[in-house]
């Protein structure tokens, strides 16, 4: 069994990934609470890697969820998988410091966002997924607003990774971006990330990556943007999960 610290087995979280994970150097790991930009920023720094994608079939297929479980692989034959992956590599994960992998090995990009919206928005996730997705991730099939919110105050994901990641802000291999601040100046914060990642990347292929980062974008796309299960079916109903991106809505 996988140390304590790595945490503990659910449908979306198995500690035996975490444990046999082995970061390098060129990695590059996004560490969120749910619904404060992660995917966003997913589609930033794959954006920024590639120069330019707009073709690519699923943002979890080029930026994987690290700590996800994949049911019918066994734990060795996802991280083979992982191995295979050409430098550099990123992966989105919603660990606090503790249970991440390669906190002294990878960089690290941190966004948060004012919680109340991140439970709102998290609401409305829930609400568009289909029945057999939520039976897939554990969820009860039926909350209202009330109970919803009742029960994201008890898991409290957000201030557990807030709380968390607080100490460690001061880390050279991490960066914490607001989503607020991302909304007001996207190409500002892309500047901040290539910054960061010390990278040399054109102007052409930032304003790309600007592009292809934009809500609009990504509303377009929304299946690029849309887990599929290990039956090919969407995980959400249509028009879902690509919602609003607002600030101040709650």
């Amino acid at each position: 069994m996988p140390d304590p610290k790595w945490g503990t087995p659910g449908p979306t979280h198995d500690p035996a990934i975490l444990a046999g994970f082995s970061a390098r150097p060129t990695d590059i790991l996004i560490t969120t609470a749910p619904k404060a930009g992660t995917t966003w920023m997913q589609q930033i720094l794959h954006q920024l890697r590639s120069g330019g994608d707009p073709d690519f079939y699923s943002i979890d297929a080029v930026v994987p969820w690290l700590e996800l479980p994949r049911p019918g692989k066994a734990v060795n034959e996802i991280l083979n998988g992982f191995e295979a992956l050409a430098d550099p590599r990123i992966f989105k994960k919603h660990c606090t410091f503790e249970p991440t992998p390669g906190v002294d090995t990878a960089r690290i990009l941190l966004t948060s966002r004012d919680p109340r919206y991140c439970c709102v928005s998290f609401y409305h996730q829930f609400m568009d997924m289909t029945d057999t997705a939520r039976r897939q991730a554990g969820l009860k099939q039926d909350r209202d607003i009330e109970t919803f919110l009742e029960d994201w105050l008890m898991q409290a994901s957000w201030y557990r990774n807030v709380a968390g990641w607080w100490p460690q802000r001061e880390r050279d291999n991490l960066l914490w971006l607001r989503f607020e601040d991302m909304k007001r100046d996207l190409p500002g914060a892309i500047d901040r990330i290539i910054a960061f990642l010390g990278r040399d990347i054109s102007a052409a292929l930032c304003a790309a990556a600007i592009e292809y980062s934009s809500f609009d974008w990504m509303k377009q796309h929304a299946d690029k943007f849309t887990r599929l299960l290990s039956s090919d079916e969407p995980v959400f109903k249509p028009g879902g999960f690509i919602r609003k991106g607002a600030v101040g809505d709650h």
